[in-house]
């Protein structure tokens, strides 16, 4: 008789992971594939945004949809990357690769600060905790321009990325199509099959789906918890960094109500803690949106009624859809 493999095997830890891994890159392949025949440099930056928006979306879903942590100032960790890595550039003179990368330590720092007081709360308390952070930010990113931050001009002339010596400007949208895929790609393949799929993601979903057992069979709720805080902060200051050198601008416009708003119907349409849910959220709320720029008056109304509408007919998103699919041809 065979002996038994004490291995765990669940979809979620990692069965299937060269599988899925070889779909994954090959859709990014496809993707850089179709960035070189796109024609329309508008059509190239709606996708650029939505790489970058998958970035800020993956963090955030590791967090709430994974975690189980109703953090809400997952924009606050974006626009600390973005005013991080522009002011590190424009004041130090440092290189735009080197100020992103900066950004992440930025993001990891303030990931730390917004965790602390967070982990002495419980569920909904969090959420109103970490949404008043979020409250907070504008007012004191408009007093800051003493220290440099622009003020509610923002920084203007953010310098644009350097690779190997080459200028990266936002006219060039293919370069920048191909840039922001390659790191999109990484990042969400880091949130998804590498730090979710091993055994840190394990804690995460067992903390969600049952605290007390978790803690029962070891699993530290302060330490991971707090990792879940610092690993979606740094992922967000770097998709923040890339926004920044992109447009070669930052305001506290990005931390405003349309880009809240949006955050939430990508999760909330896409699916929360059901790869590759948050992510279809992405392309279908960017391209979406930019489809309704035309009923401009109405466009975040209409984004409303979706969540709302989403929320009655498909609770767990386009990926619970897909599921109950997948189930139902399995039987």
């Amino acid at each position: 008789m065979s002996k038994q493999s004490n291995t765990i095997t669940s979809q979620f830890t990692g069965a299937r992971l060269g599988r899925d891994s070889l779909i994954f890159w090959v859709c990014v392949a496809g993707l850089a594939l179709l960035g070189g025949l796109l024609g329309d440099s508008y059509v190239r930056h709606i996708f650029i945004l939505v790489f970058i928006w998958c970035i800020v979306i993956a963090s955030w879903d590791l967090i709430l949809g994974y975690a189980g942590i109703f953090n809400y100032a997952q924009l606050v960790f974006f626009a600390f990357g973005a005013y991080g890595s522009a002011m590190l550039s424009i004041y130090t003179g440092l290189t735009p690769l080197l100020a992103i990368g900066a950004a992440a330590i930025v993001g990891a720092g303030i990931g730390a600060l917004v965790a602390v007081p967070s982990l002495r709360l419980k569920g909904e308390y969090v959420a109103l905790f970490t949404f008043a952070v979020h409250l907070a930010l504008p007012p004191l990113i408009q007093q800051g321009k003493a220290i440099g931050m622009g003020g509610n001009t923002g920084l203007l002339g953010i310098p644009w990325l350097n690779l190997f010596g080459y200028e990266v400007s936002s006219i060039d949208k293919l370069t920048w199509y191909w840039v922001s895929l390659a790191l999109g790609a990484i990042c969400v393949y880091l949130i998804y099959f590498v730090i979710l799929r091993g055994r840190i993601g394990l804690a995460f979903v067992a903390m969600r789906d049952a605290e007390t057992f978790a803690q029962a069979i070891g699993v530290n709720e302060y330490k991971y918890k707090f990792l879940a805080f610092v690993v979606a902060a740094v992922f967000t200051a770097v998709a923040g960094g890339i926004y920044a050198h992109y447009t070669s601008v930052v305001t506290p416009k990005v931390l405003g109500t349309e880009f809240f708003l949006m955050a939430m119907v990508m999760l909330a349409i896409g699916g929360m803690g059901r790869f590759p849910g948050a992510i279809a959220g992405v392309f279908i709320v960017v391209i979406g949106n930019e489809l309704l720029r035309s009923f401009d008056d109405y466009r975040l109304l209409l984004l409303g009624v979706a969540v709302v509408l989403t929320v009655i007919f498909f609770p767990n998103g386009v990926a619970g859809v897909f599921a109950s699919k997948g189930r139902e041809a399995s039987k």
